[in-house]
């Protein structure tokens, strides 16, 4: 139960983590970073690496793009949502495989 709890936590952090992803991928159309925009926007749907694209791309323009207050909070919710997902799946995971071994799935 408590793995479940983490991972819905993990959730709301993850949900904030992209919202303000999307904000750095509009400011780097904004800016004339078209090919990276797209590149970011298709990686965070398709594989996740566009999360990484826009957290080293908006921490290095975050004074020119003006996101001094996006970046801290992106970065904070990007990393509390891997911690809380990790936490709450090394609680899952093993739960599933008892519960596998018993014939309970």
């Amino acid at each position: 139960m408590l793995g479940v709890i983490l991972m819905l936590i993990g959730g709301v952090c993850g949900l904030a983590a992209l919202v303000c992803s999307i904000l750095v991928a509009v400011k780097m159309f904004q800016n004339g970073q078209t090919g990276l925009g797209v590149a970011a926007i298709v990686g965070m749907f398709i594989c996740g690496f566009g999360y990484i694209i826009t957290l080293i791309y908006g921490w290095k323009n975050k004074d020119i793009w003006s996101l001094q207050k996006v970046m801290p909070i992106y970065t904070a919710c990007f990393v509390a949502a891997l911690i809380f997902y990790g936490a709450g799946y090394a609680l899952v995971i093993p739960e599933l495989l008892k519960a596998q071994q018993q014939g309970g799935l």
